[in-house]
């Protein structure tokens, strides 16, 4: 019998029900699978691995490198594949990729170590600052965190997960030292984020079902929930990201995008662990038939 590793984490283990739904319609495929850990398991002994509850890799993001490039030396398959992961989650090279197939996303500017260290550095902040609050944050980050809004003219509407520009690099420069493929990425910080979030999730080249969510860094926490009608333009934007030729044989990717001036544009395209989000669709049969579906993509590119 086949046997697939649903990777997740010490902190996560066992406490996902995403992750123990595709347990059992794995199972149900006759399938042999166990959700394990990233950080203690032995993984040699598994077919397939499906990357999936790993959140918090950031904060041992050297160890969850090695790991990833283990992997390859091994040749243990891992979806989505160990490249494709390493790529996705620096942002800096995700919108590089973007970028090369002019794909509208918010506008990002990177600041690299260098920058952090140039004498430069404030004057750099304050002028893409300009007259608007902007995002300061990891290039290589997770779930909001060392996300602050810069408001360097002190408008910043009571918001909290403020920083002041004389704070920036007293809190990113043991960021970059620890890490060294981590940039800083600067963004406008986008008030329509408050009306929403879209999230396309694709499973192996079929949108499966779009998300409307809240991310709370900024404002109050919101309910993600399915939505039916989709803006057209926001499924095209979509699609054009799905059919990225870096991004092919993908098994899972979320695309993220909010609208701004009636054109949408891209949050960020997540492809190595996503929350597909299912545990917020309250018809249980939308939600077991996307996890059918994962099942058996997975069970499709089993190398038997």
């Amino acid at each position: 019998m086949a046997k697939v590793g649903i990777v997740s984490c010490d902190k996560w283990k066992e406490k996902i029900d995403e992750d123990k739904r595709l347990k059992l319609a794995l199972e149900n495929l006759n399938i042999k699978a166990k959700i394990i850990s990233w950080e203690e398991d032995k993984l040699d002994d598994y077919d397939l691995l499906i990357l999936r509850s790993v959140w918090g890799y950031q904060n041992n993001y050297k160890k969850f490198k090695s790991w990833l490039f283990e992997l390859k030396e091994k040749d243990i398959q891992l979806l989505n594949n160990p490249d494709m992961v390493l790529t996705n989650i620096q942002k800096n090279k995700q919108f590089n990729i973007l970028d090369n197939y002019n794909i509208e996303h918010i506008n990002t500017a990177f600041l690299t170590s260098a920058d952090l260290y140039s004498a430069e550095f404030s004057k750099k902040l304050l002028e893409l600052a300009n007259s608007t609050p902007i995002v300061i944050k990891p290039t290589i980050s997770g779930s909001g965190e060392n996300t602050f809004l810069l408001d360097v003219n002190n408008i910043n509407f009571q918001i909290p997960n403020t920083i002041e520009l004389k704070d920036v690099r007293e809190k990113f420069e043991p960021l970059m030292q620890e890490n060294g493929d981590l940039e800083i990425m600067i963004q406008p910080f986008i008030s329509e984020i408050n009306f929403g979030e879209y999230s396309c999730i694709f499973i192996d080249g079929q949108l499966t079902h779009t998300m409307l969510r809240f991310p709370n860094v900024f404002h109050a926490k919101q309910k993600p929930y399915l939505i039916e009608n989709v803006p057209k333009s926001v499924l095209n934007l979509a699609h054009e990201v799905e059919s990225i030729l870096e991004f092919q044989d993908y098994l899972y990717m979320r695309v993220d995008m909010v609208v701004v001036d009636d054109i949408p544009k891209i949050m960020e395209v997540e492809l190595a662990e996503p929350d597909l989000l299912t545990k917020y669709i309250e018809n249980k049969n939308v939600q077991n038939e996307i996890t059918k579906v994962l099942s058996k993509s997975i069970n499709r590119r089993m190398k038997w």
